[in-house]
């Protein structure tokens, strides 16, 4: 395949116009466009970009990542692929270890099944929970909540296929043990994360000279930033061994906050949804996660019967628009959400439209909504467009 792009995104910004090409799911060459080359694609109007990478997905179209079946998973990834999400991390809430382990079977089998499918790749599983603090436990249930021993995580990662699938733990790092188990996960290659949690400014940057490099949604449900101690927030904005994981839904973070952290983190920062079960569907239609029941509230806010905020309900494609609409910078943003993304997972093969990357691209028209999308060069199939629960959505230019 070759693709004619008059912008696309490289390097952080937008350049062009440039011709891609594209072998064997991989891209092979991209180059200044003449405008005399024989393409298979035209992508004058609009722009192209690697294909979205959501780091934070419960899951989304009434389907929850802790429990999905086969058709499950296929309704779940080829829904995000068709809105342009070519990568996620699917993300597991507190539950009692063994179904820990059970998901995180579940996960690895999702990954092998569709690996070579135009859907959305299975990057492995983000465990948020149940290493956390009660004291900001979210929608999480304490009950389940346990601290980070070395028995627990043996226990945890107990069967082969847990081990493998696993990628990305959330641990608070006040609790006993937290940073003992954050030296074993990462020296055994899995990337931890501070989140949920209480945790000083000091207790943070011990996590980071422990190994920890990511953050989980920055400002939600961890201490907050006040001006003799700093928090979590202020320790990770200011600690450039960290990568900021930032809820880009303009309901958990106010676009002025989300334009804050993109401002302090700069490339640091990753755009993530935490898409929950409901992600995608009407307002008022409730699903079980997390072993209680959910909605979405009208304005795309996943809530417990309580109030209590659960998760977003929209999809990353819709969380773009939303900050661009906000006037936030359109490059920085969707830059958050492909090559920072990647780069947080030390990863160049994605995310990114460089000579032998993926061939994950989606090509963005006037409104910013995904037209057409590629998984591996492939051609993904645009699903029925379920309700965003937006905002009037307004066209923006670049």
């Amino acid at each position: 395949m070759r693709l004619r792009a008059g912008q696309a995104l490289i390097g952080g910004a937008f350049v062009g116009p440039v011709v891609i090409d594209v072998a064997a799911g991989v891209i092979t060459r991209v180059r200044p466009a003449t405008g005399e080359e024989t393409v298979d694609y035209e992508a004058n109007e609009g722009v192209v970009t690697a294909g979205l990478i959501d780091l934070q997905v419960n899951g989304s179209f009434g389907v929850d990542v802790a429990t999905a079946g086969e058709p499950e998973w296929h309704t779940l990834l080829a829904g995000l692929a068709s809105r342009g999400v070519t990568s996620v991390e699917p993300t597991i809430i507190t539950a009692p270890l063994p179904d820990l382990t059970q998901a995180l079977c579940r996960v690895d089998q999702a990954q092998r099944t569709f690996a070579d499918q135009p859907v959305a790749r299975v990057l492995g599983a983000h465990l948020e929970g149940p290493f956390i603090s009660p004291e900001k436990k979210g929608a999480h249930r304490a009950e389940c909540m346990a601290l980070p021993t070395h028995e627990n995580l043996d226990a945890l990662l107990s069967v082969s296929a847990a081990r493998e699938s696993l990628l990305t733990v959330t641990l608070a790092p006040e609790l006993p043990g937290a940073l003992e188990a954050t030296r074993r996960l990462t020296a055994e290659g899995y990337i931890v994360a501070v989140g949920h949690t209480d945790a000083t400014a000091a207790q943070v940057h011990a996590a980071g000279d422990a190994g920890a490099t990511m953050t989980t949604h920055v400002f939600n449900a961890q201490r907050p930033l006040k001006p003799r101690e700093p928090g979590v927030p202020g320790a990770v904005l200011t600690d450039d061994r960290f990568f900021v994981g930032t809820i880009i839904d303009g309901q958990h973070l106010t676009p002025s906050v989300v334009s804050l952290v993109l401002r302090t983190a700069g490339r640091r920062m990753v755009g993530v949804t935490d898409a929950i079960v409901t992600a995608g569907l009407d307002a008022g239609v409730w699903h079980s996660f997390g072993g209680q029941p959910v909605a979405n509230d009208v304005t795309g806010l996943g809530r417990r019967r309580d109030g209590t905020i659960a998760g977003a309900g929209v999809v990353l494609d819709e969380a773009v628009r939303r900050m661009i609409a906000a006037g936030l910078d359109s490059a920085a943003i969707l830059s958050a959400c492909t090559e920072s993304a990647a780069r947080s997972l030390g990863r160049s093969d994605i995310g990114h439209i460089a000579e032998g990357a993926a061939a994950d691209l989606v090509h963005w028209s006037s409104d910013w909504t995904p037209s057409s999308v590629w998984v591996r060069g492939r051609n993904v199939q645009r699903q029925s467009d379920p309700t965003d629960n937006a905002p009037e959505r307004k066209s923006h230019s670049q």
